[in-house]
């Protein structure tokens, strides 16, 4: 049977499917990232990018580690994870609604303007993903039904955080062209409005689906 390391195809198959189906899926993140290129463009929006796909791959190495895992066993601490994520979803929302979409025109924001927005920064959107619920779930799957069982926990858990964080770029990336491509439609105010007003309704959303 053909093996990478420790992962047999089957199982590498499993995890690249995951991986992808997890990753291409709505979520804050993707939200986020469609709007950083709605507003500010691909380019400007690469750290936010690559903060999101190289934060959650150290996250996913210190679950299939076994690090993370340990909050997970705190008492109480997936409901102060809710909250976290629940308020800073809304506080997103807000935030998202209150700057609007791009200026008639399509015009990008001048990165000058010390008080317009700017896109999220690489730290940032690394952090984020500690209180993003749906990165635990998926950090947090990958280990308990992915991961061989050998003995072998260093190279495993290499090659698995490897495989699901060039995924996850791929992913990610493209809801971030996705909000690139929105932008030639952002010069008729009504139609800006609408798509601008979809992310933030998409984002609330989120935030209440961590509690369902």
């Amino acid at each position: 049977m053909i093996e990478l390391f420790h992962f047999t195809a089957a199982g590498l198959s499993a995890l690249m499917i995951f991986a992808f189906v997890s990753s291409i899926t709505p979520g804050p993140n993707n939200l986020m990232l469609l709007y950083s290129g709605a507003r500010f463009g691909f380019a400007h929006s690469l750290p936010h990018l690559l903060g999101v796909s190289l934060g959650f791959g150290l996250m996913l190495a210190l679950c299939c580690l076994g690090v993370a895992g340990i909050f997970w066993k705190i008492p109480h601490a997936q409901d102060a994870l809710k909250v976290a994520g629940c308020a800073y979803m809304l506080w997103l929302a807000y935030k998202l609604w209150k700057n609007g979409a791009l200026p008639a025109g399509g015009d990008l924001p001048d990165a000058n303007n010390k008080g317009a927005a700017k896109p999220m920064t690489f730290v940032q959107a690394s952090l984020f993903q500690y209180v993003n619920p749906k990165a635990w779930v998926m950090g947090l799957t990958v280990p308990a039904a992915y991961l061989p069982n050998d003995g072998h926990l260093l190279i495993n858990t290499l090659i698995a955080t490897l495989v699901f964080t060039v995924i996850n770029l791929f992913c990610c990336g493209t809801w971030v062209q996705g909000g690139a491509l929105l932008q030639k439609l952002m010069h008729k105010p009504t139609l800006a409005r609408i798509i601008n007003a979809t992310i933030v309704a998409m984002t609330v959303y989120c935030a209440a689906a961590v509690w369902l």
